[in-house]
């Protein structure tokens, strides 16, 4: 009967967590479009904005709804709110939802963004949504996706805001197909051999790229290594949250390390991260035998903490109740509003087809921009 329960209210939440995406996207950032060619930094702090608002709704329906409560241990970040690369195991295809919860106890929702597979860029709603919120989408191309990380990076500066950027080094969530791939080449290799229990071995060119790009662009303070781990039942994929299968409890670990203090060569880069994460097998080896990651850490979401960030995200609930009520009432009542919506439609489709989407013409005319203004600036030579 309980899981019956928890498939109801998974399927409101997938329902509300739609619905939000695409009135948001459509009503929130979408009137922002014309500073694309205005003012870019307005624009990406703008859709921002509507974005972490989100998904600090979001977590509300993840802790309020589907009951799940969070742990987190290792360093505070509450009041550090530096440019950071988060760095996070693929235990599921749902982490990269998980951690808004963890986000929300920093206050830095607005500056998160996740690098994703360039797929999901194109589901009407979300997607749309994300690219407008400056998320970095990989076509797991080398080529192309050097070349993505790039134009991001210096688009980044452009917008000069705070950013949290997400990236899963594993390169896919743990399974027993991926752990025995995984495992397989790593035992090919000198160093960092081991097999895996509990987290894959990571790939190394696109974090080195993207931490590269980050620090070139001066838009980087510090790593952030995050380690998650399940209390309950562990959902590997959507349709396991679906079938109700929710965890109880999920735990985070936090590691900051400044960027003075990181590696520059690319080689040394690579074997940072590989310690990194043999450092997290042998910290989740620990976790699953004992349900805590570091009982000597203080824990950081103590009762002021979470009366504060309870009261933050039921307020973002029902403010985007009363914007998606205020706006389903106008679809219904104005002819203009509908084909607003039509017009909303159309125009991401005819950027997806023609421009690989609004984040790649974003980037790409920021680009021009940046070039364009560096021939402007630069010293004349003198002729004799």
């Amino acid at each position: 009967m309980s899981c019956i329960i928890n498939s109801i209210k998974v399927l409101i939440f997938y329902l509300i967590l739609a619905i939000s995406a695409f009135f948001g996207l459509v009503f929130a950032q979408t009137p922002a479009v014309p500073f694309i060619f205005l003012n870019r930094r307005l624009y990406f702090r703008w859709c921002s904005f509507a974005m972490g608002y989100y998904l600090l709704m979001a977590t509300c329906l993840l802790e309020d709804l589907l009951g799940i409560k969070i742990v987190i241990t290792g360093d505070d970040l509450t009041k550090d709110n530096k440019r950071s690369l988060i760095v996070l195991n693929h235990r599921t295809r749902l982490d990269w939802m998980f951690i808004f919860m963890l986000h929300s106890r920093f206050q830095t929702l607005k500056q998160l963004k996740i690098v994703l597979k360039a797929d999901l860029k194109r589901i009407p709603g979300p997607g749309w949504a994300m690219q407008h919120a400056g998320y970095l989408f990989l076509d797991r191309i080398w080529e192309k996706d050097q070349e993505t990380m790039k134009n991001i990076s210096g688009y980044y500066k452009s917008c000069q805001s705070p950013l949290s950027i997400l990236i899963f080094p594993e390169g896919t969530n743990l399974t027993e197909q991926t752990k025995i791939k995984s495992n397989e080449y790593a035992a090919k290799q000198t160093s960092f051999n081991a097999s895996y229990e509990y987290c894959l071995h990571p790939r190394l060119n696109g974090f080195k790229f993207l931490l590269n790009s980050m620090r070139s662009e001066e838009i980087l303070d510090a790593i952030d290594d995050v380690t998650i781990g399940y209390e309950g039942a562990i959902p590997e994929a959507e349709i396991d949250l679906l079938k109700g299968h929710i965890p109880s409890i999920i735990h985070f670990h936090v590691k900051r390390y400044d960027l003075d203090t990181l590696p520059r060569t690319d080689e040394e880069i690579g074997e940072w991260l590989q310690s990194r994460w043999e450092q997290k097998e042998n910290h989740l080896k620990e976790f699953y035998n004992k349900n805590q990651f570091d009982s000597s850490s203080k824990h950081f979401n103590d009762a002021h903490t979470e009366s504060n960030i309870s009261f933050q995200r039921r307020l973002a609930f029902i403010l985007w109740s009363l914007f998606i009520l205020f706006w389903s009432y106008c679809i219904f009542a104005y002819i203009k509003i509908k084909f607003f919506v039509f017009l909303v439609c159309i125009f991401h489709a005819i950027m997806d087809s023609f421009a690989n989407g609004v984040i790649d013409f974003v980037c790409q005319l920021d680009a021009n921009y940046r070039q364009l203004n560096s021939i402007r600036t630069r010293p004349a030579i003198k002729q004799d």
